[in-house]
């Protein structure tokens, strides 16, 4: 059974804890000593705040959990109330700023209050402290914007700090209470299911089509299960996690995620995660689009013409997959205007031809970019002429398309255009993956348990869906996210003894930004209305 172990820890005669610390050890069971056991510092408690007579339970001021809670009997961390009668009368929960930025904060909390997603986190988090904490998180994932300031810096500045007033600031630094709660699978998959109940009221086809894709998780935790090596969507080998992603095609939007080990990249794995999504959520996915690493020939036996599935993948440039063939094939029609279209301002040749790969009918479809091979064509003539003047014949036409010469393979059938269409919708995937890496910082995951870890990339995949839907709204204005956040962050408050923000006068994009947003920003607030919509079903 764990105890508590004191530190140098003082008391007053009234039993006032005045200094010390403590830790939280375990003993266990040693073979051969003469004891039989021996003590372990299961993890460190920090300062004392307040003891029971009996030592077996506290409030403790720790380095990663913030002010907790902690009974030995029952092993078991709980929060603290702010209206605690144990707690000291000093600044535990110290007062809020009198002037603090107003503008990010009322922006993203507006855009919460009114979207479906704040329906879906009030039916996940039914306690109110820990909603309280779901929000001030996302909050300060979403507005730092890849700045790397803490959640307890930002709160303590902002008008975070007015709005959620039982939560202490000093357990926001680490939280390891709020990612081990958000780590949870029951977590996950409750959101999950609230989340797309909630959005089909307003697109009752979300989730029906949808991209799958992953992205590598490079990291440094020990002991961490999805941990492998892997040299996939990184420059060199190297030990990580990835992550699955399941993006809505009609809102862009996460439907559901997984993370599996790094060095596992196959049609497996897909499959895995589309039975899991159709299992958990009831989302039936029938059409996928792949990079080159998923070709297999796994997949063109399981999903070849005639099956029911629908794919497209791309081809890899590497033996058994027949590129300079094709090429070879057909390298006469590519100057032929009968093949050519436009995209995205783009002259393309396009071509499908059936085939076999692995013994199973697919269909090829042939493409050259020609503003890229023609680009490129010409600079790599320009940098070495001497080279491409001995090339043979065969070697130069190869060389004028290659650079924007490739292939996808897929199952069905239909124009080249309406394939290199539905394949270059994977953009929306990697520009969700891009944003949670670069505003968000996804990566690097830190040193945390495994379930910690899980909880930072909800809150990350959550804080992902925030920021898209902002992002969407405010796209008219031609601003990009980090300006627009610099902008409104100048709009400050002032919050009076009654609770009342007294909000300065919005600039001109401030407002322009609020009704992008359909929010009204207005001359006083009253902070506990605010709250309460936030944080009750009312």
């Amino acid at each position: 059974m764990p105890f508590i172990k004191l530190r140098k820890v003082k008391m007053s005669s009234d039993g006032t804890v005045l200094s010390g610390s403590a830790g939280l050890i375990d003993t266990v069971y040693v073979k051969g000593k003469a004891s039989h056991s021996r003590q372990i510092l299961r993890e460190n408690l920090g300062k004392v705040i307040w003891m029971a007579q009996n030592h077996r339970s506290g409030i403790f001021l720790s380095p990663s959990r913030g002010l907790i809670e902690y009974s030995a009997d029952q092993d078991k961390f709980s929060e603290v109330d702010r209206g605690d009668l144990r707690l000291p009368k000093d600044r535990t929960f110290p007062d809020p700023p009198v002037h603090s930025i107003f503008g990010d904060v009322f922006l993203i909390v507006s855009f919460l209050n009114n979207s479906p997603l704040l329906k879906a986190l009030k039916q996940t988090f039914f306690n109110k402290l820990d909603l309280q904490r779901v929000l001030i998180h996302l909050v300060h994932t979403v507005a730092k914007d890849g700045s790397h300031i803490n959640c307890q810096d930002f709160t303590a500045r902002s008008f975070m700090g007015s709005l959620f007033l039982d939560i202490p600031q000093c357990s926001l630094k680490s939280d390891t209470y709020y990612f081990e709660m958000m780590g949870d699978d029951a977590t996950r998959t409750t959101f999950f299911e609230c989340y797309v109940k909630e959005m089909r009221r307003f697109y009752p086809g979300f989730g029906k089509g949808c991209y799958v894709d992953s992205t590598p998780l490079p990291n440094d935790i020990v002991d961490n299960p999805f941990n492998a090596l892997c040299c996939h969507g990184v420059s060199g080998s190297t030990v990580m996690t990835r992550l699955v992603m399941i993006l809505d095609e009609q809102t862009d939007l996460p439907v559901w995620y997984d993370i599996i080990p790094g060095n596992v990249i196959d049609l497996n794995t897909i499959l895995y995660v589309m039975e899991d999504v159709k299992i958990t959520l009831d989302i039936e996915i029938d059409d996928f689009v792949l990079d080159a690493g998923y070709a297999s020939k796994e997949l063109f036996t399981a999903y070849h013409i005639g099956t029911e599935k629908k794919f497209i993948v791309r081809c890899p440039a590497r033996r058994g997959y027949h590129t300079q063939t094709i090429y070879r094939e057909i390298k006469s029609m590519i100057p032929r205007g009968k093949y050519e279209f436009v995209r995205d301002r783009h002259l393309y040749f396009g071509f499908r031809k059936k085939g076999k790969l692995f013994g199973q009918p697919v269909y090829y479809y042939i493409y050259v970019d020609k503003n890229n091979a023609l680009q490129h064509h010409r600079e790599a003539v320009m940098k070495d002429p001497e080279r491409f003047k001995k090339m043979s014949d065969k070697d130069k036409d190869w060389e004028s398309v290659r650079y924007g010469y490739f292939i996808l393979i897929s199952n069905y059938d239909a124009t080249p255009e309406e394939i290199l269409d539905n394949y270059f919708n994977r953009v929306d995937i990697e520009l969700a993956f891009r944003t949670a890496k670069e505003y968000l910082q996804l990566l690097p995951l830190s040193k945390w348990t495994d379930k910690t870890v899980r909880g930072k990339i909800l809150n990350d995949v959550i804080s992902l869906i925030v920021y898209c839907g902002i992002r969407e709204k405010i796209s008219p204005s031609g601003e990009s996210m980090p300006s627009v956040f610099g902008k409104v962050s100048s709009l400050m408050c002032l919050v009076d003894h009654n609770e009342i923000a007294h909000i300065e006068t919005p600039t001109k994009k401030v407002k322009e930004f609020a009704k992008l947003l359909d929010i009204e920003i207005p001359g006083t607030l009253d902070v506990k209305n605010l709250q309460r919509s936030l944080l009750t079903n009312q």
